[in-house]
């Protein structure tokens, strides 16, 4: 019998790729680590590549900016790192753990730069986008699905812009993120939350991220406990929700803020807990001091944040719903179920996580007065996990075919590339109009070192001009400001185009450059020493 010289197929490159990237077998906790590790090289070349090539935009970033460098610069002493300042003035609208990370970056440069005042918001970007496919991989079950819903995180273009930003709300997402994936092993890993006091390690972890995500933006850090309550409650075991909180734990929790907000409120002048607390906590949800909006605002803004995976929520909320509906194999003794079944949990315990993890949130920032939609960045890990649902069977959580695996993970790429060019190369253009720096530029050009610099009504714009020009200024609420800061020697006031026009006969101000265009123009003014030319005629 002759043998046959007729040599196998070779597999194809496509293929040979997707072995690689997803081998065959249980790795340590099923995840395909090589996909992972290219996913989070990817997020990280997203997040990071250019990211100092545009400047500081207001309103937040350059406040942040500034706030971090007078901390860094160690100008208020070591009370400077409790008791945040914005151009020497306290600071009460938020908590400094973000300003401590951009500041500790700034160190070896001397500076808080650009890249430095970014870097944490790139960073915990990243850490969620690893998180979400933990998180995947306890609720699914399949390491496709866990990575695809990470990647579709990371590109979702709301996530990915902020990421490359100085901004609080990817870090206070990590951090939510972590206490999350924390209950989530031990309810569906290690037996239930029942038992959770027998993993005093999970629990320490748990609330420690709790209170650095307090840290990070105040008692909005909190949320996943009402998450994890109104989830155990739909479940019909609200009791053990105190299984999660020992007294112990509460230090670890309510501890760190508790004594930033202590030794602030020694260190600063009196009247700043009544502002901290009573117009940035109370005023901020109930009365709307800040970001008001209507009722309906976050039924138009979530869909187009998130786009463009919000195209796949109307074909992926129907099946989570009938998942969550839908009765598991858990056990009519609520003391003695088991939410996991061979393969990992159950498919209405996971989609039952889903939906809570949505609509609680959604619910709280509904109720509030003031809105924006940065808010609802940490319910958008959940919104990944739900789009999933648009490429399986509601039978069937999660579990992705094969074509399905392909069409997402072309997806995911299509999007990536078309971001990282956005934001490599569109962004910049943006650049002129979004920055402060040429405003505070030509500010430093006419000013001497020291010489105060006013800013009329654009709060938002006053730690850009003080971050770029590092020159003092004076907040000017409205024209009742004007006669103070000039009788104590102002001469330059920085102010809108419009106000200008009203003000300029009445305030003897003569415009020595102008900004930006249209409804944005602003301007540079300088108060014509009135004397001097009556002197001199």
């Amino acid at each position: 019998m002759q043998k046959s010289t007729e040599k196998p197929a070779s597999p194809s490159r496509a293929s040979r790729f997707q072995a690689w990237l997803l081998p065959d077998g249980d790795s340590p906790q099923r995840l395909g680590r090589r996909a992972l590790l290219v996913l989070l090289a990817a997020a990280s070349l997203l997040y990071g590549i250019g990211l100092g090539t545009t400047d500081l935009w207001a309103p937040d970033e350059p406040r942040y900016g500034a706030i971090a460098e007078e901390m860094r610069s160690f100008r208020h002493g070591a009370g400077g790192l409790a008791l945040l300042h914005l151009n020497d003035i306290p600071y009460t609208q938020k908590p400094p753990l973000y300003f401590w990370l951009a500041a500790a970056f700034g160190v070896p440069e001397g500076h808080v730069h650009e890249i430095s005042a970014r870097l944490p918001s790139a960073i915990a970007g990243v850490v969620c986008v690893g998180l979400t496919a933990w998180i995947g991989l306890i609720l699914f079950g399949q390491a496709p699905s866990a990575i695809l819903a990470a990647g579709i995180l990371a590109t979702s273009f709301r996530f990915a812009f902020t990421a490359r930003r100085a901004q609080l709300d990817v870090l206070l997402t990590a951090f939510e993120l972590a206490a999350i994936a924390i209950f989530l092993l031990l309810e569906f890993r290690r037996g239930g939350v029942e038992n959770a006091r027998r993993f005093p390690l999970a629990l320490a972890g748990l609330h420690a991220c709790l209170g650095a995500a307090a840290l990070t933006k105040g008692p909005v850090g909190w949320l996943p406990l009402l998450i994890f309550a109104a989830y155990l409650a739909w479940c019909g075991r609200i009791r053990a929700w105190r299984e999660l909180a020992p007294l112990w734990a509460w230090l670890l929790s309510l501890g760190p803020i508790l004594v930033w907000i202590g030794v602030a409120v020694a260190l600063a002048p009196s009247g700043f807990s009544e502002i901290a607390v009573g117009e940035n906590l109370i005023g901020r949800f109930f009365l709307g001091t800040s970001h008001a909006r209507p009722f309906y605002y976050y039924a138009i803004q979530l869909p187009l944040d998130f786009m463009p995976w919000s195209l796949l929520l109307p074909f992926a909320i129907p099946p989570l719903w009938h998942c969550a509906k839908t009765i598991g194999v858990e056990s009519a003794d609520a003391g003695k179920r088991s939410l996991e079944s061979e393969s990992g949990p159950t498919r209405s315990a996971s989609a039952r996580f889903l939906c809570v993890w949505l609509i609680v949130p959604l619910v709280f920032f509904t109720l509030s007065a003031g809105k924006r939609g940065l808010y609802l960045l940490p319910i958008f890990p959940a919104l990944a996990l739900v789009s999933i649902f648009a490429g399986g069977r509601s039978l069937n959580l999660g579990q992705l075919a094969p074509s399905a695996i392909r069409r997402f993970t072309l997806a995911v790429a299509i999007v990536a590339t078309i971001e990282l060019a956005l934001f490599a190369l569109a962004m910049p253009l943006l650049n002129e109009e979004k920055s402060p720096r040429p405003i505070a530029e030509a500010a430093t050009l006419h000013s001497k070192t020291g010489e105060e610099i006013g800013v009329l009504g654009l709060s938002p714009l006053e730690g850009g001009i003080g971050y770029y020009t590092e020159r003092p200024v004076v907040s000017l609420r409205n024209e009742s400001d004007l006669p103070g800061f000039f009788a104590g020697g102002g001469r330059l006031v920085i102010l809108r185009g419009r106000d200008l026009e009203r003000l300029e006969a009445r305030w003897a101000l003569q415009s020595i450059q102008s900004f930006r265009r249209g409804r944005r123009n602003l301007a540079l003014a300088a108060r014509i020493d009135t004397r001097a030319n009556q002197e001199n005629p």
